[in-house]
């Protein structure tokens, strides 16, 4: 594939890992860590009044919030989707998540300065393992990436089986390994290009970014897989056409379609098709039709002002519940 702003012709390369979904519990205490700590900035917040069709926010009928945060665009850098349920006052973690690795000097030094010793885990020259207010794990790299470059570098999840979870990803997914790492207790994935040239910009035809995007690593576990009630889902784009190709695919394997393929939003010219998916441990993955989402992830210049003005929303639900998904809740006992 060539460099620079060449466009691509519809493949599993024109793939992109967009974002991970983090179930919080603090809306200021996420923003203090992932802002001041980490050195990213608010790309876009919404108010929901009530629950996702798709299910973004969980299994949950409760208003809530959705902000994303990131070091730069969505459409040329891995970014976090921070959702905050009103009715509920915490979750249950799993196993599911291990870890997410940033290369950034300036997230190492705020680390040191602003954030409690309670959340660091480890810390030498080379790095500091730090962890949310939630928990989320985060190893911290003491060194910079090149301008313009995304300094999230890696998702880390667990898996039960690591020869079955790479065929999943490999074979149905199309997903490529990354050859340096890889051995039998763990792997790295990834789609796009690789490559060591600065000035390359390979995009898709929708726009996003396909060079050297974030990978998604798998390490395997001795004990089953625990996703509690706080676990996450990881998005991707692709082509529009891909996505009821890799629905039926996955349908023909016999593996788990969570919410078969729809479209969110309100207009009909900026509905975004989507499919989410289940991976062998029941790892959520959303597959998003590009060429609508490429506009709807576009950053929000108010977007910090309306992050601020949702906080003054207070829903007082006598039925709040303190941890994660109560029986009574879930969408399924309303329909």
């Amino acid at each position: 594939m060539s460099s620079g702003s060449s466009l691509q012709e519809s493949t599993s390369d024109n793939r992109r890992l967009l974002h991970y979904t983090m179930k919080i519990a603090d809306r200021l205490a996420a923003r203090h860590f992932f802002c001041d700590i980490l050195g990213m900035k608010i790309l876009r917040h919404e108010e929901m009044d009530f629950a996702c069709a798709a299910q973004c926010n969980g299994d949950f009928v409760s208003p809530w919030s959705k902000t994303m945060v990131g070091y730069g665009n969505e459409n040329s850098v891995f970014v976090f989707e921070l959702n905050y349920n009103y009715d509920v006052e915490g979750y249950e973690y799993g196993n599911d998540f291990s870890s997410v690795t940033i290369r950034n000097r300036q997230a190492v030094a705020n680390a040191h300065q602003l954030l409690d010793k309670k959340f660091i885990e480890t810390d030498n020259s080379q790095s500091i393992i730090v962890r949310s207010p939630d928990g989320h794990r985060f190893i911290l790299i003491n060194d910079d990436v090149s301008p313009g470059g995304n300094p999230v570098q890696c998702l880390s999840l667990n898996v039960s089986n690591l020869k079955k979870s790479v065929d999943y990803y490999t074979r149905l997914l199309e997903m490529k390994i990354n050859e340096k790492e890889f051995d039998d207790n763990h792997v790295k994935l990834y789609y796009g290009l690789t490559t060591t040239d600065q000035d390359s910009h390979v995009k898709t035809k929708a726009g996003f970014l396909l060079d050297n995007q974030c990978q998604l690593e798998l390490i395997q576990v001795k004990t089953p897989i625990n996703r509690g009630t706080g676990y996450g889902r990881k998005a991707f784009s692709c082509p529009i056409s891909d996505v009821e190709s890799i629905e039926k695919l996955i349908e023909n394997d016999e593996h788990m379609i969570l919410i078969p393929s729809m479209e969110l939003g309100d207009l009909p010219d900026s509905k975004v098709k989507v499919v989410i998916l289940s991976d062998p441990d029941e790892h959520e993955i959303c597959f998003v039709g590009e060429e609508n989402y490429f506009k709807a992830c576009e950053t929000d210049p108010d977007a910090e002002n309306k992050f601020y003005k949702g906080l003054e929303n207070k829903p007082d639900d006598p039925n709040k519940y303190v941890i994660g998904e109560d029986e009574s809740t879930k969408q399924h006992d309303t329909q």
